[in-house]
């Protein structure tokens, strides 16, 4: 695809292009899918990381990025270790 010269004015702009062309599912990511997300059982916590940060692209939550990591780690699943502190 060529764009024409000044099409991209701002970097609200490349995002959006970018989304559309790679990401056409019509599914929109909200602030309450990225809170409802949880790793799934058996799943390793790089891949639930990674899946996590992938939704997080395509969500404008206005998250800073303390929020998103803190979000992220609150929806681990529990070790069974935490399940003797109690």
């Amino acid at each position: 695809m060529k764009l024409p010269k000044g099409s991209i004015k701002n970097w609200g702009d490349l995002e959006k292009l970018f989304l559309t062309c790679f990401f056409e599912d019509d599914w929109e990511i909200t602030m309450t899918t990225l809170l409802a997300m949880r790793q799934q059982k058996g799943e390793p916590v790089k891949a639930f990381v990674e899946r996590f940060w992938n939704l997080v692209l395509r969500c404008p939550s206005g998250m800073t990025k303390a929020t998103l990591v803190e979000t992220c780690h609150h929806n681990f699943k529990p070790h069974p270790s935490s399940d003797r502190d109690s």
